[in-house]
């Protein structure tokens, strides 16, 4: 059965249920035969809702809850059947406050999971929050097995007040970890209590399971005070994977070589610094003083001391993970390590060697690195391992302050055929010294406030993991709702200062590299590599293109990339399309923030040429693409906090994409929470449309290749 036929179905049963419950509740009550205990009429039973004090009030008010949510999930299965739909859903009486005031308290007197559902399914209806938060708060011992229940007791304001309900944590059952992660966010100060059941709760997993969100913790660790830490070295006993992982994070967070000295600036000069800011203004003259006095401001905040200070602990950190390695455990990290480290370091070595003598420099160098044991795996992919370097795959590529190269491995599964051995190729960045050389204070300063990554000017991979981590969650979300939607989200990982690794997407060709080889459009370029029209084969590479490009369409909407020029978006073997390169990603655009690419979205016309045969969005093709797009979006609103948890933890990062505006507030407007899902999937519609053919997407293609010579 298709989707469509299933959400029909599940609508009608919906609503047959509805009717039944609502026309037979009389004859599912039958009066207690003689000998039964009697049963007074303000203290009456109901087979259904329960013990009820006066029953036929009682009666009448969860049938018109349940009337309600029948509804609401009817209209929700409707959307879910026809997405594209132009009949206007049924109008609904609006219920007043003290109405929803009720149906919280019925909700919660029945089962408290189904008032804590009620308030995910309407999450701006301030009525219904209020009144639910009353009760948690009113009943707190009764439902410690809930966990859901949390984030109504456990408030940045019952932080401050030291509130006695958190004395409740320690007999609570244990929440998800994105849910457990955003309580270590500066609102909630470290507080005993609450550290104390998120560590009892990260120590319920594997070690294995939490790295997906270790940089989330690595920077949690500017606010501990020695309670994270311990679990961290803890986990590190357990598992040498996350003990590794852990140390290429810390290593990401230090800065670069050359700025050390420059940037541990000690708090006694502070001083100091307000005279010197004068004297430069007075230097540079009175249009200075505005920005001057922001960078002042600043210091003033502890905003870049207090980033001094978690820098510096970084490096001790690193120590006492090491020391607490057991002899095996130590013979396995060096090994691991000195073995990248050899290979990330001839990123280095070419730099000064002139561009056209680099290949065979990078042949030259493998050739000197020896593998030492069966056990070395890929740091981006930990199934990975390692069993040689093609040493004839090196590849020197372009880059304006980083010599990156491009390595192949062979690799096997950890738990695969010793024999079934495959290619892996994967990038390295290095940038060998601080190109900005021996900077003055005030350089440095300036650098921080307007460029926010370790004080300088360039690519960090950091920001990537995070953008990835993101499509990470939203493939996950669309496979847990059974959509066909596909996403790639490839490792990265940041490996020391100004150094990181990036797996390359495997049997893939970029848009610009196919532009290279032949003039036509994808339309005709489909055609060459799967077969005629109309053929299986392309039909089959139309749709993989169709499900991908929905996919990275829902993801663009929330993360909003740009410099979506065609180098930065790849084709499989399949038809597949996979996006890569997240440097510009939230509130960040190229060229000085320009934000010339308006559309959420890139859809060219050579891809609405594979999407919309019609050319006036009215094909079949078309409506399954905007189809999917909106079912995406719809799934994903269900998840939104957890996505918005992953971003809100990294804010004090220092990412570029954290630099201006006000990324968290517009990621989540972007979820449109208050909308219905009939609202939430016409905005989504218009997206698609507003994307489509957009002038503005040419016009940066047509840059790109101006300036590049990037192929459009």
């Amino acid at each position: 059965m298709n989707n469509m036929n299933f959400a029909q179905s599940e609508a009608q049963s919906v609503q047959y249920f509805c009717n039944e419950m609502v026309s037979q509740t009389d004859s599912r009550v039958q009066a207690p035969e003689k000998g039964d205990t009697v049963v007074h009429a303000n203290e009456e039973y109901h087979p259904v809702w329960g013990q009820m004090d006066n029953y036929a009030a009682g009666r009448e008010k969860r049938k018109q809850l349940l009337l309600m949510l029948c509804q609401n999930e009817c209209d929700r299965l409707e959307v879910w059947a026809h997405p594209v739909s132009k009949e206007p859903m049924p109008v609904r009486p609006k219920l007043t406050p003290e109405k929803w005031i009720e149906h919280a308290r019925i909700a919660f007197s029945v089962d408290p999971r189904i008032a804590f559902a009620l308030a995910s399914r309407f999450p701006t209806n301030v009525s219904l929050k209020t009144e639910i938060t009353q009760l948690v708060q009113s009943n707190v011992l009764d439902i410690r097995e809930i966990p859901e229940a949390l984030p109504y007791f456990v408030t940045p304001k019952a932080v401050d007040e030291n509130s006695a309900l958190l004395q409740q944590l320690p007999h609570w059952a244990a929440c998800s970890i994105t849910v457990a992660l955003e309580f270590l966010t500066p609102q909630y100060k470290g507080h005993p209590r609450v550290m104390a059941y998120v560590l009892r709760v990260l120590e319920s997993y594997p070690p294995d399971h939490v790295t997906f969100y270790m940089p989330q913790l690595v920077q949690s660790l500017r606010y501990d005070e020695g309670r994270l830490e311990g679990y961290l070295l803890r986990a590190t006993k357990k598992s040498d994977i996350f003990a590794h992982i852990l140390i290429w994070h810390l290593q990401g967070e230090e800065p670069e070589e050359g700025q050390e000295t420059e940037e541990k600036v000690c708090p006694s000069q502070c001083s100091l610094f307000p005279e010197s800011m004068l004297e430069l203004a007075l230097m540079f003259g009175s249009n200075s003083v505005h920005w001057l006095g922001k960078v002042a401001g600043l210091w003033a905040r502890g905003g870049l001391l207090g980033n001094l200070a978690f820098q510096a602990m970084l490096p001790a950190v690193r120590q006492r993970i090491v020391d607490g390695f057991s002899p095996e455990a130590q013979d396995v990290f060096e090994r691991e390590f000195d073995f990248f480290d050899k290979v990330t370091s001839i990123s280095g070595v070419l730099f000064p060697i002139p561009k056209e003598e680099r290949r065979a420099g990078i042949r030259k160098e493998l050739e000197k690195i020896q593998m030492n044991g069966k056990d070395l795996y890929l740091p981006t992919a930990p199934n990975k391992l390692v069993r040689g370097i093609r040493v004839d795959s090196g590849i020197p590529l372009q880059s304006a302050a980083k010599v990156p190269i491009m390595i192949t491995f062979n690799v096997i599964d950890r738990d695969g055929d010793e024999n079934d051995i495959k290619p892996q190729a994967c990038i390295f960045k290095f940038k060998p010294k601080n190109l900005l050389g021996s900077a003055s204070t005030l350089v440095v300063l300036l650098s921080y406030y307007f460029c926010g990554v370790g004080y300088t000017v360039g690519d960090d991979c950091r920001q990537d993991v995070l953008a990835l981590q993101v499509i990470a969650q939203l493939r996950d979300i669309f496979g847990a709702v059974g959509l066909d939607l596909y996403l790639f989200p490839y490792g990265v990982l940041p490996t020391g200062p100004g150094r990181g690794i990036i797996e390359v997407v495997p049997n893939t060709r970029s848009r610009s590299q196919m532009g290279e080889t032949t003039d036509g459009g994808l339309y005709e370029i489909f055609q060459q590599d799967f077969g005629p029209v109309g053929s299986p084969s392309f039909e089959a590479a139309r749709r993989n293109f169709l499900v991908s490009s929905a996919g990275y369409a829902v993801a663009s909407l929330l993360l909003q990339p740009k410099d979506r020029h065609n180098g930065n978006l790849l084709f499989d073997s399949a038809g597949r399309l996979v996006h890569i390169d997240f440097g510009f990603i939230f509130e960040i655009s190229p060229g000085g923030n320009m934000r010339f690419e308006s559309a959420h979205f890139k859809l060219s016309h050579e891809m609405t040429q594979l999407l919309d045969p019609s050319g006036v969005m009215k094909s079949e093709t078309w409506d399954n693409f905007v189809s999917l797009c909106i079912k995406g979006y719809l799934a994903s609103r269900r998840y939104m906090n957890g996505i918005i948890n992953t971003v809100l933890l990294m804010l004090d990062s220092g990412l570029p994409c954290f630099s201006r505006g006000d990324p968290i507030g517009n990621l989540r407007k972007r979820f449109h929470p208050e909308m219905s899902e009939r609202e939430a999937a016409n905005f989504m519609k218009s997206v698609c449309v507003d994307a489509y053919n957009k002038w503005t997407t040419a016009g940066y293609d047509l840059i790109q290749y101006l300036q590049q010579g990037i192929e459009k």
